[in-house]
């Protein structure tokens, strides 16, 4: 009676298509379930989120007729808050480079062109490798 190791069991090209067969299966074995693990932590997540949103208040329904029309809505408000606070953060930054005799009196976006020398040497640069 022979012992054989299991080796012997995977000898020349058959052995070699099983091996192969074996060794790709436990592969796409494993992304499988890492794809389902994936797809398990989205929803757990969008769980949690959903339990940690506010829920929003349900608007009281009164049998009185409204007092008065809205007032203003505050998005404008907001947007020249931001604009403020931007023109101040702009000034800062200019009067710490330039000292307290500097002041921005006015700023507006700068539109950049379509091309320039910059932006054209870094595409070279980019693609210099390819």
């Amino acid at each position: 009676m022979t012992t054989g190791s299991i080796s012997s069991y995977f000898v020349g090209v058959p052995g070699g298509l099983i091996m192969s067969f074996i060794a790709f299966s436990i592969v796409f074995i494993v992304i499988v379930g890492l794809m389902l693990v994936m797809m398990g932590m989205k929803h757990v997540c969008s769980a949690i989120d959903n339990m940690n949103k506010p829920k929003p208040a349900a608007p009281a329904q009164s049998s009185a007729a409204p007092a008065s029309a809205p007032s203003a809505p505050a998005a404008p408000a907001a947007a020249v808050s931001a604009d403020d606070e931007l023109l101040a953060v702009i000034s800062a930054a200019i009067m710490a480079a330039c000292g307290s005799t500097a002041r921005v009196v006015a700023f507006s976006p700068v539109k950049a062109p379509a091309s320039s020398a910059w932006k054209n040497v870094g595409r070279l640069q980019n693609t210099e490798g390819y």
